[in-house]
């Protein structure tokens, strides 16, 4: 993709791509280039600005964020990039948090759902699990269509103990064939909240299938290194083994999962090794 975007770097699509692998890659700092410079070539695509704010909010350059307040139009992904980089600089009233609240009652449906999407993640941590659950559900009712919106809302449910409603949403996301990323994630959230650590680790893995990245493998990854390290504490060490070499397989050191998941490796390998020398 690097080279593509080398040999035609006036193509703002390849720009585009590169700069979205790069912050999902979480390397928000080779994203900021190729993202401005194809938000430049093509000013009116807010998908190409919003890769450009998602790499200055990692990088936690809010007031950066600030200067390309007057480009944003709408209330979709760069609408909250914005509404999350004044909420860091304590600026209240914020007027992209605002304008959210004010979209999310309108009458188009496309511009409130979206609203209301952002709405319930920019507030998830201050409003009750209830008044989240009641936005993703609005989104999800306004916009059907969009899978994104249904995936949140069948988690969303799964977290609120509302196992049955997540079920049937899950089952229409996949008889519509939207199997992607999003749903697997969705998937193993409902897993998790039946107890069901087997289903939970396999839709984990699917969802990394679908797409390598660090977050994807970081979710994978503590999922096995609990699972190893509760069948460890059950005794069975063979098991255990088994889930946390997968688990140190999957990232680099400076991962905690991965620190954590050698270190139990260690312990069971000085386990067996004084179990050996004393016979």
């Amino acid at each position: 993709m690097l080279e593509e975007t080398l040999e035609d770097p006036a193509n703002p699509w390849l720009l585009y791509r590169y700069a979205w692998v790069c912050n999902r890659m979480e390397k928000p700092e080779d994203a900021l280039e190729p993202a401005l410079a194809a938000w430049r070539i093509e000013p009116a695509s807010q998908w190409y600005l919003a890769e450009y704010l998602r790499a200055l909010r990692s990088l936690e350059m809010f007031e950066e964020m600030m200067e390309y307040g007057n480009y944003v139009r709408g209330g979709g992904v760069c609408r909250y990039y914005l509404a999350a980089a004044e909420r860091e600089l304590g600026i209240n009233p914020s007027s992209s948090l605002e304008y959210l609240l004010d979209t999310s009652s309108c009458g188009n449906d496309s511009a409130a759902a979206d609203a209301c999407i952002w709405l319930a993640i920019l507030l998830q941590n201050e409003v009750s699990a209830d008044s989240v659950l009641a936005l993703v559900e609005t989104a999800a009712d306004l916009q059907p269509d969009e899978d994104f919106y249904r995936c949140v809302f069948a988690e969303k449910l799964a977290e609120n103990g509302e196992i049955e409603r997540s079920r049937e949403q899950i089952h229409l996301i996949r008889l519509e064939g939207s199997t992607g990323y999003s749903y697997w994630q969705s998937y193993a959230t409902l897993a998790e909240a039946e107890e069901d650590t087997g289903r939970r680790i396999w839709a984990l893995r699917r969802a990394r299938t679908d797409r390598i990245c660090p977050e994807s493998s970081r979710n994978l990854g503590w999922a096995l290194y609990i699972s190893g390290r509760d069948a460890l504490r059950d005794g069975d060490v063979l098991f255990s083994r088994e889930r946390l070499l997968e688990a140190s397989c999957l990232g680099d050191t400076s991962e905690i999962y991965i620190q954590k998941s050698d270190s139990l490796l260690e312990l069971i390998d000085e386990f067996e090794n004084s179990t050996s020398d004393s016979y």
